[in-house]
C-alpha cells in the first residue's frame, strides 16, 4: 500500500477530479532527471533542473560534472512527490487528506468514497392515483 494526495483545484471542485500524487521513489525520475519530472507534469521543477544540469555541465570541470549531475538526478527522484504537490500549490490547487491505496485508480475511487455530495438530488415527482 502507498499513499497517495489528492490535489484538489478548488475552481472545478466539482468538474475535474483531482490530481493523485503518490509518495515514493520516482525511479523515472532517477533514470531520465528532469525529463521524468516533464512526465509527472512538473514543468516549472522540470525546467529549473534542466537550468541547473546545465550549469553543471558548463561551469565544472573535467568529469566532476557527472556525479553531481547523478546527485542531482537522485536528490530529484527522492523528492519527487514533495516537488509535484509543489508545483500543484503553485498552480492553486490545495493538498487533501493521503488515501492509502495500491493505485492512482483505486485511491481516486476510496477519496470519491469519502466525498459527500456537494448538490441535493432533484425530488422525483409523485406517483399517487
Amino acid at each position: 500500500m502507498k499513499l497517495y494526495y489528492p490535489c484538489i483545484d478548488p475552481d472545478h471542485a466539482g468538474q475535474k477530479l483531482p490530481v493523485m500524487v503518490c509518495q515514493g521513489f520516482s525511479w523515472r525520475v532517477l533514470l531520465f532527471g528532469w525529463l521524468g519530472l516533464l512526465f509527472h507534469g512538473a514543468w516549472i521543477a522540470a525546467l529549473l533542473a534542466a537550468a541547473g544540469t546545465i550549469l553543471l555541465g558548463v561551469l565544472i570541470p573535467g568529469n566532476w560534472h557527472f556525479v553531481l549531475i547523478a546527485a542531482l538526478h537522485v536528490t530529484l527522484s527522492a523528492f519527487t512527490p514533495e516537488i509535484r504537490m509543489w508545483e500543484q500549490r503553485i498552480n492553486g490547487h490545495r493538498i487533501g487528506q493521503p488515501v492509502a491505496a495500491t493505485s492512482p485508480a483505486q485511491a481516486l475511487m476510496r477519496w470519491l468514497d469519502h466525498q459527500k455530495p456537494t448538490a441535493t438530488p432533484p425530488e422525483l415527482p409523485c406517483a399517487s392515483l
